[in-house]
């Protein structure tokens, strides 16, 4: 029950605070980049190498640089120089893609100059998901202690994946990659085989074999398209009824560190108050 009740009032409230944040993401004269997704291409440079981990294969990346100059994406070819800009020490190995980039950045500029030069890449993950950061920490520091993770990632760089993880029970920690499944949630999230959220599917983890209670989020930015994931994954064993430590974990989940209203607000109210804001 109480799995049940927790993920309800989180996909609700974070599906509100996202839907909020998305629309006011940019101004309304901006539009959508036309193209096709970088990662609907079939030479998607991200690729899964034998050891189950995602790698940036060159030889694809070249090849999409090419086919970006030829043929006018700038969707895709945003998401190219997003990508490489956040995997410099990488790209840079290669003389090659270094020259294909430059000349990718020449083809985009003329319309797309604010969007195409590397401090602008540099900034796009600061400036529109500092506030689904936010939203992460809140959420996580909201629920301390409790085997309930909230993790942000970057779908554009799926190699740094993870910008945020709060109270993590998959031993992952910001910075990390995506897991090649997150690779496919990508894919089909922006092939739109997938839309809006996704939630209360299981999983189990590949490493400790914890099975999970798991909610995707899609954030979106009207220019880019598919930007960031926000997920909450639920350690199902320790919140199930039999769970020897419920009793205790409800008590975290129940507890206010904080103090009183009246006290983090420094308002000079007499009495414990009685509304919720």
């Amino acid at each position: 029950m109480i799995t049940e009740i927790v993920s309800a009032v989180l996909g609700a409230s974070a599906a509100a605070l996202v839907t909020h944040f998305v629309g006011r993401s940019l101004s309304p004269k901006e539009v959508t980049l036309t193209g096709q997704a970088l990662v609907e291409m079939a030479d998607y440079p991200i690729k899964v190498g034998s050891n189950g981990l995602l790698r940036l294969d060159m030889p694809s990346f070249e090849r999409v640089c090419q086919e970006l100059l030829v043929h006018y994406n700038p969707r895709a070819a945003i998401d190219l120089l997003y990508l490489a800009e956040h995997n410099r020490n990488v790209v840079e190995r290669s003389a090659n893609a270094v020259l294909l980039l430059d000349k990718l950045r020449s083809r985009y500029r003329k319309k797309l100059r604010q969007l195409v030069e590397p401090q602008s890449l540099a900034a796009q993950r600061q400036h529109m998901l500092q506030q689904f950061q936010k939203i992460t920490a809140g959420l996580g520091d909201t629920f301390a202690g409790v085997p309930i993770e909230f993790v942000l990632h970057d779908t554009r760089d799926p190699l740094h994946s993870v910008i945020v993880i709060k109270n993590s029970i998959t031993d992952r920690k910001d910075g990390d990659q995506a897991s090649s499944f997150g690779e496919d949630v990508i894919h089909a999230y922006a092939t739109n085989k997938w839309a809006g959220v996704r939630h209360s599917y299981r999983l189990r983890h590949p490493k400790n074999g914890r099975e999970v209670k798991a909610t995707t989020i899609s954030l979106e930015d009207r220019t880019l398209g598919l930007v960031a994931f926000l997920c909450v994954n639920i350690d199902i064993a320790r919140l199930s009824p039999d769970s020897p430590e419920l009793k205790d974990l409800a008590a975290k989940l129940v507890a206010t560190p904080g103090g009183w209203g009246a006290q983090v607000f420094k308002l000079p109210v007499q009495r414990p108050p009685t509304a919720v804001p």
